[in-house]
């Protein structure tokens, strides 16, 4: 059985802003405050893998990314998108979840992406495409082969590359992933109504770090308190998710379970539960703090915003009953 998807983008020559969805693959921190290096060919195809997945509702097993001249003539500008699955006989496609991306900040991310790639192979191969396409291809043993098409050299292939299953484990989105949260999806959703029911009519909560508590309270109702431990946190203005397990700043007791999560998530493909920190919508950390929540064992999931001298935001925490 083939699944087939293709998405036409319009306006090849406009100009976007990066939009920071999959911000590993373009180095850490500044060292020394040096700037950090640019991103190299091989970490930009593997964030390309990861953008293009997001654009689709399908995991894939093709991809085709196709471009020409902007409108200076300067730089690639994204035209297309061709996304195929190839899922088992018998089988349906696996279908991805909805992890709070916007279609036109990852079309936009794609776009901004293919210019830095463009610069990324002339600076190490001395080869740079403006008009043509990337072919993405999965194989049985696991393994994904990456072709670069050069459509002002009629079409000749100029670069080739395949990744091997040990290399793939770079990426964020992957089948693994989705099939995690396939698995909790019911009772994520169970969670939730207990968590309303039970916090139904309280208007305010003061937490204590320190203890690990957090007591609710309202109008008409007794103060109500709660063991939590730290799922993790979210900045609004950086659109970063910082894991409770690799915040220096907070108490390990009250990461433990996260932590144990995350040791024993060696499966490959989840790197999301393994990775202290990345950038993208708060939508997506939401979904893998409530996964996380059910993997631990919790009552449920509490979102409490906060306010700082760091700036505002939310933390997730993972509710248990004293």
């Amino acid at each position: 059985m083939l699944a087939a998807w293709v998405v036409d983008v319009v306006g090849a020559g406009y100009v976007v802003a990066m939009v920071d969805l999959v911000s590993l693959a373009r180095g850490g921190a500044a060292v020394d405050g040096d700037a950090p290096p640019p991103p190299t060919p091989d970490e930009l195809l593997l964030e390309l893998m990861d953008l293009v997945t997001l654009a689709f509702p399908e995991a894939l097993d093709e991809m085709v990314v196709t471009f020409v001249q902007n409108d200076d003539g300067r730089r690639p500008a994204l035209t297309n998108l061709d996304g195929r699955a190839r899922p088992a006989p018998g089988t349906s496609p696996l279908q991805r979840p909805d992890l709070g991306h916007e279609d036109s900040a990852v079309l936009d991310a794609i776009n901004a992406l293919l210019r830095d790639f463009a610069d990324a192979t002339l600076a190490q191969g001395g080869v740079r495409v403006l008009r043509g396409r990337i072919e993405i291809r999965s194989d049985a043993a696991g393994a994904r082969d990456v072709s670069l098409v050069d459509d002002d050299e009629d079409g000749r292939v100029v670069m080739t590359r395949r990744f091997d299953p040990s290399e793939l484990r770079w990426l964020l989105f992957t089948p693994a992933l989705f099939r995690a949260l396939e698995r909790t999806a019911a009772e994520e959703q169970a969670q939730k109504l207990r968590v309303d029911e039970a916090l139904a009519g309280m208007k305010r909560f003061d937490i204590d770090m320190k203890k690990g508590e957090i007591t609710f309270s309202g109008p008409e109702r007794a103060p109500a308190p709660w063991a939590f431990e730290l799922v993790g946190s979210f900045m609004d203005e950086q659109k970063r998710f910082l894991w409770g397990w690799a915040n220096d700043q907070v108490d390990p007791k009250l990461t433990r379970a996260v932590d144990a999560l995350r040791q024993r998530s060696t499966e490959a493909g989840l790197r999301v539960l393994t990775d202290g920190s990345f950038g993208g919508p708060e939508a997506l950390f939401a979904r893998l703090a409530r996964h996380v929540a059910v993997e631990t064992g919790a009552f449920g999931l509490y979102r409490a915003p906060f306010s700082s001298t760091h700036g505002k935001g939310a933390m997730f925490l993972a509710l248990r009953t004293l």
